[in-house]
């Protein structure tokens, strides 16, 4: 049984914060090759102006896991009719920052017709919009694990259709939830127990993810080459980057988990520097190590540069006492 305690305060605001600390440092680099980001130490060193946006600015990634887990704070649960009413919202007063094509297309259908089961993008259109919200969601089941894929892929369904983006979402939740919980994470039962979890939702994509400790005995380029184009037929490109694609997106977050299990600055800003769309998978990464290190473990300048850093952190005590079913201790 899980009970309030300190470390489980640390979890929750340390995976909160940190999906908003990961997708604020790698916001600034979205769509960049590797070569053209900074080194880690000076990637932590500051953060970094983009479009005009104020310094420690989060994107879309960080405003639909708040809009998620402030509707089952209100709520008193899971109701994907309130969580998509709420993310449509960021749409609806144009305060979405940087939104992705899916969640773009499901905001404007709810618009028209408020029937979340109707919006999501078709079958096709994997990208990564469902994984880079949910890392919360597995911190919510934590007394009840074995709801969380049937509840999470729901959630899921709000933006995307498609079985690869259903299971990628479920993948990040419970892989959130054994960072959490687990005392010690080892790769294989780690990486099976992910798989068991999406097997349901799409076969090879958990076939894909109980493999993912082979990578671990390879070099970096040929680990990260398998990673960036598994799940095509051919690859995208004739550089290493990691598209929008909710398979390799997945991956390459797990992977770097499990590459660099003790450092939150060290396992984002690496994630950060693999290129391509590195808001969302700097907000995967900085989630998932923040759920097993705690916020204790994220440098407190940067965590005090996020913009409203204060009330993610209030935020996520609420939903620690929503998850956990029970008043905060004093």
């Amino acid at each position: 049984m899980v009970e309030f305690s300190d470390t489980m305060k640390d979890r929750f605001q340390g995976c909160l914060i940190g999906c908003a600390l990961g997708d604020a440092l790698g916001a600034p680099f979205e769509g960049y090759w590797s070569h053209q980001i900074p080194s880690g130490d000076l990637l932590l060193a500051n953060y970094h102006e983009y479009e005009g946006y104020e310094r420690g600015q989060y994107t879309d990634d960080t405003q639909l896991t708040l809009a998620t887990v402030e509707s089952i704070v209100e709520c008193g649960g899971v109701d994907p009719s309130d969580i998509a009413r709420r993310m449509t919202h960021l749409w609806k007063n144009y305060t979405v920052i940087g939104p992705g094509g899916a969640c773009s297309m499901a905001a404007a259908a709810f618009l028209r017709h408020g029937d979340w089961t109707r919006c999501g993008a078709p079958v096709g259109q994997a990208g990564n919009g469902t994984a880079m919200r949910t890392a919360a969601l597995g911190l919510h089941f934590i007394r009840d694990p074995d709801r969380l894929p049937t509840q999470v892929a729901a959630i899921a369904r709000i933006t995307h259709k498609d079985p690869r983006s259903i299971a990628g979402g479920v993948a990040i939740a419970k892989a959130a939830q054994l960072l959490a919980s687990v005392e010690a994470i080892e790769p294989e039962p780690f990486c099976a127990a992910i798989a068991e979890a999406t097997r349901a939702y799409e076969p090879d994509f958990a076939s894909l993810i109980a493999a993912l400790p082979n990578r671990l005995s390879e070099d970096r380029e040929t680990a990260l080459r398998s990673i960036a184009w598994a799940g095509l037929t051919n690859p995208a490109f004739d550089r290493l980057i990691i598209t929008p694609f909710v398979v390799p997106t997945v991956l390459a977050s797990l992977w770097m988990v499990l590459t660099h299990p003790s450092s939150w600055s060290t396992a984002v800003a690496e994630t950060i520097r693999l290129g391509g769309d590195v808001d969302t998978l700097g907000a995967i990464v900085g989630a998932l190590m923040g759920a097993r290190l705690g916020l204790s473990a994220i440098p407190s300048r940067l965590v005090e540069g996020v913009v409203d850093s204060q009330r993610l952190q209030s935020v996520a005590l609420d939903y620690l006492a929503a998850s956990l079913d029970g008043p905060l201790p004093s």
